[in-house]
């Protein structure tokens, strides 16, 4: 049975995975620019220190099932979250920038 403690715990980790990711983004220069692209293209207020991507997923169908942010991909206004059914650009925990074909092709889950 799933207990209180155990959403939280899953909280804290998705709290340590987006962390790392996010300083993992704050090095990047190639995903900022995808990042600003997709923000320009999306109409979103572009300031001096946009925010920075907040979907974390993993790749579970892949060798070591590797973390990464969002950087790319479709859009949905209305909803306001990434259609992980599309193709999309990830940032992954490695620094490495990767395509995935959508959760349709391969296994990705939000975290």
């Amino acid at each position: 049975m799933t207990t209180v403690a155990h959403y939280a715990d899953l909280g804290v980790a998705r709290l340590a995975f987006v962390t790392d990711l996010a300083e993992v983004f704050a090095r990047s220069a190639p995903a900022a620019e995808i990042w600003t692209r997709h923000l320009r293209r999306n109409d979103a207020p572009i300031e001096e220190d946009p925010p920075i991507p907040q979907t974390a997923v993993r790749l579970y169908e892949r060798v070591g099932c590797p973390l990464g942010l969002v950087i790319d991909g479709r859009w949905e206004r209305g909803l306001e979250t990434w259609d992980l059914s599309y193709p999309a650009t990830l940032l992954l925990s490695t620094g490495e920038i990767t395509e995935t074909h959508g959760c349709l092709a391969e296994g990705i889950e939000e975290l």
